[in-house]
Order: structure tokens, then sequence, then C-alpha cells
């Protein structure tokens, strides 16, 4: 699953469900009952803080080794000094590294989608959860690793090299859909279903902050330390994460006495048909439908924002003439924003209000179709700045799609459902990343913000799709209310007969 997405969606259902508790006792909790969250800290945090510094240091290289520019115009291109380079230069370069993007995201959304296919249902059968869990640390100490050496010969390396450096390794670690799928799997077997929203809100938490602090490290390490110095403490710290989840984290499920199978009941179409046979399944109320739509949602939702990841950087470098250190400083605040808007919606437009899943997924589109139109016109950074806020409810919609799905499949089923929303999530960079790459470097120099206009326009149809879940979920509770009344009535007149019948039983012995 994604790193966006799955974390906001189970935050919500920590903040939810668990209104019960007081403050304290959730703390307390929290506090006595840590197992993987000192694992997702130290390896999400250098994970975020090393995307910004190989964006970076993919441009550096995109100008000094591939397209030879001189150091006077590299130099002013990294420094933000418009006076040094002319706007071609720049153009040039960005259209270089989003090429390489473009095939990053390819590799990343296809072959970690295809091992999803098998993971979980390997999981599952044998009660293993730290393969999941370390597979994507491994990955990524690795790809810090080798970026190090990128940066260490960087005149030797082309930016072609530190793409591959970086891309390789995450995929064959599974990247985080696997990563994450296998710690919420974990730590919802460690408790009760009372506790259990408490746990993921724990992971959650610890998730939130460290990839916020990452990001907000990452321009201010980089100035710092220089590139050598950002990969070394990054792998530095996922050596710790790795170490400790070796260490640290016990497997409590393990299928004892069952046979492993090999590779050929690993890779056994027959466990992918039981998934989606499972997922898929025809069911009351529409079942059926309503997933498909869902699963579409999240398709339309996740990858625009895929999209945007991969190009907004180049776009604030043009539009905004910013550098790392102060687009660094918008993602923080950007991220705070989203956490604060997603605390409001439930506080005040779920719980006061007591508005529906569905109609908080269309107040967050709306939220994000405008903030659109606001980027793709920003003028300035300060212009900038305003869209953050009227995006205040995007994450909204992750909240809304994770509560539709729970509304719809049974508990017992979700594991599986989680599993095939995975694949879909992760199959959304492969699609969505180079349409965008691509979309960028053809419009960089007529209008730079053209895939905005596009996120917004596919939006629309993503608020179409909630606004259908919204009616149909309505139409629902009208034949729920209007079946209700007839038993009403029904158990109103099988109260009516028997006294009738005793009142004339009574006039008979009386007679």
């Amino acid at each position: 699953m994604s790193l966006t997405s799955i974390p906001k969606a189970l935050e919500a259902e920590f903040v939810t469900h668990n209104s019960e508790r007081t403050l304290f006792q959730k703390v307390l909790y929290m506090a006595t009952h840590i197992t993987v969250e000192p694992l997702v800290f130290l390896a999400v945090l250098p994970s975020t803080m090393n995307e910004l510094t190989t964006q970076n240091m993919n441009l550096e290289k995109a100008c000094r080794v591939n397209i030879r520019y001189n150091d006077s115009v590299c130099d002013a291109l990294a420094s933000r000094n418009k006076t040094g380079y002319e706007p071609y230069q720049e153009q040039e370069v960005q259209k270089l590294v989003s090429n390489m993007l473009a095939i990053k995201m390819a590799v990343l959304g296809s072959y970690p989608a295809f091992l999803m296919l098998f993971l979980g249902s390997w999981s599952d059968r044998h009660g293993r959860r730290k393969p999941l869990i370390l597979m994507p640390v491994i990955g990524e100490f690795i790809a810090s690793i080798l970026l190090f050496f990128c940066s260490y010969f960087f005149m030797e390396t082309s930016v072609e090299y530190s793409m591959l450096s970086q891309t390789i390794p995450l995929a064959l670690g599974g990247t985080w859909a696997c990563g994450f799928l296998g710690l919420y799997t974990y730590v919802s077997g460690l408790c009760s279903n009372e506790d259990r929203t408490i746990r993921i809100g724990t992971v959650t938490m610890f998730q939130i902050s460290s990839g916020t602090l990452g990001i907000f490290l990452s321009g201010m390490m980089l100035n710092l330390v220089g590139l050598k110095g950002v990969y070394l403490i990054s792998a530095t710290s996922l050596l710790v994460a790795l170490t400790y989840g070796i260490f640290m984290i016990k497997e409590k499920f393990i299928v004892e006495n069952k046979p492993e199978g090999g590779l050929k009941d690993f890779f056994s179409l027959v466990h992918i048909k039981n998934t989606f046979k499972v997922c898929f399944k025809q069911g009351s109320d529409n079942r059926r439908s309503k997933i498909l739509v869902i699963m579409l949602l999240s398709t339309m939702i996740m990858g625009p924002l895929h999209g945007e990841i991969a190009v907004v950087y180049m776009y604030t470098r043009i539009k905004c003439g910013w550098n790392e250190i102060d687009y660094s400083i918008y993602n923080s605040l950007h991220s705070i924003i989203q956490v604060f808007g997603s605390i409001f919606a439930l506080s005040v437009f779920s719980k006061y209000f007591k508005l529906e899943d569905a109609m908080l997924g269309m107040i967050a589109m709306i939220s994000k179709i405008c903030a659109c139109f606001i980027f793709a016109f920003a003028t300035s950074g300060s212009i900038f700045y305003v869209g953050a806020f009227v995006e205040i409810f995007h994450s909204t919609c992750h909240i809304a799609l994770r509560s539709l799905m729970t509304r719809i499949v049974p508990t017992h089923e979700l594991g599986q459902a989680n599993s095939v929303f995975g694949i879909f999530e992760a199959f959304t960079p492969l699609i969505f990343g180079p349409f965008y790459m691509k979309l960028y470097t053809s419009t960089i120099t007529i209008f730079p913000g053209a895939f905005y206009i596009v996120t917004s326009g596919l939006y629309m149809i993503t608020f179409y799709l909630f606004f259908w879940m919204y009616r149909t979920y309505k139409n629902e509770e009208k034949m729920k209310m209007k079946l209700e009344k007839q038993t009403e009535q029904e158990d109103k007149l099988l109260k009516v007969k028997p006294d009738s019948a005793q009142k004339k039983s009574l006039e008979k012995i009386s007679i």
C-alpha cells in the first residue's frame, strides 16, 4: 500500500472508534505495547529524506555529467540564481530527469504489484509477517549504500546509474506497499478487536511523524552534510532499524509443521484466484459493484497523487524559484495542514454533523479540485501556499475510502481485501508516473501546470463515484426504514389479534 493513503485512513479509525478511552489511557497503552514502532520511525525517516536528496543529485548529474553544461550554469541552477542560466537550460535538465523518473515509476509500480499477488497469501498461510516488514528496509539500505557510491564517484556516474541504484533495490524489496501490509497485519494479530485500532493508530502516528520529519530534514541535511553525508546517515538509520527488526520483533503466529512448498507453492495461481474470488464475490446490498467502485476510487485517487509527487518539486523550481529547503518547508507544512484537516473533518463533519463517508469523500474532492486550479496558475510561492490551505480536506478521501471498505467487507475478509487494495495501489505508479512525466515534459515550455488540470479532471470523475456511493447508501437506508416500518406494523397486528380472540373467549365463558 501506499505511504499516503492507508496510514491516514487507519488514523481515522484510531480517532473515531476509541473515543471512549481517556487520553492518558491511550498514551499508556501505546507506551507499554511498542513492538514495530521504532522500526517504522527509523526506516521511514531516511526513506523520505532520501527521496528529495536523490532528486537533487539527479538534477545535478543531468546538468554536469549527462548534458555537460559548464559549472557556472549548474551552480546557478542549484542555487536558483536565474541570472546565471537560461530557462531552456533548466527545461533540458528537467526533461532528462523526468524521463528517468518515468522509468523508475514504471519499475516500482510493476514488480512490487507482482509480488503482492503472492506475498499476502503466503504470509497468511504460514503466519509469517517479518519477511514482509524487513524486505523494504533491506531494499532501502542497499539503495542508500549504492547512492552513496554514486555521490562519491559523482562525475564518473551518470544519472542513469543513480536511477538504477535506487530503483532496483527498492523494487526487489517490494517497496513500502509490502512493508505496510506486513506491519498492519502483524500488529492486528497481537491484540483483541477492542485494542486493534489503538495499535494500528500507534503505528500510524510513528509513520506520520517520521515521514514529516524526514521531509523537513532533507533539504536542511543536504546543505549541512552534503549528498554523501545524507546517504551515510540514512544507511546507518536503516541498519539500526534492520537490526531491531531481526532481534526484537518476534513472530507470534507461525503455522507449525506446515511444508513450505518452495517456489512452486509460492507462485501458485490458485492463491491469486482465491484472493480475488473472496474479494469480488457476490453478496447482499450490491456488494460486488460497491467493491469495484471502491477499487476504481482507490486507483483514481492514488494515481494522480503518485503522478504529482513525481513532478511537483521540479514544477516549483520553475514556477516559484524554490530550492530543496524551500520545498521541504512547504511539504512539511502541507503535511501538517492535511492532518489538521482530517481531524477537523472527523470531529465536525463526521461526529457532529453525522455526514456519510461518501459525503466526506465528495468534500475532499471539491477541496482538491479547487486547489489544483490555484497550483496550476500560481505565479509565486505565496500563492502555492494558499493552494495548500485550500487543499486542507484532501486527505479525508483516504479516510472515507477505507471506512467504506470496512462497511462492505466483513472483518474476517478484510485481510484479503486489503491485499487486493495494495495491488491496485502498487499498480498506480506504473500507469500514472510515466504519464505525468510525459505530460510535464511535453508542456514544460507552454504550460507546466497542465498536469494539475488533468488531476482536477480525474477528480471530477472521482467526485461522481463518491456521489454514486452516497446515493446508493441513502437508497438502502430508505429501504431499511421502509422494511422496519412494515415489520412494526405487522408486530402491532399480531399483538391486536390475540387480544381480540381473548375477549371473545371471555364472553363465551361469561355466557
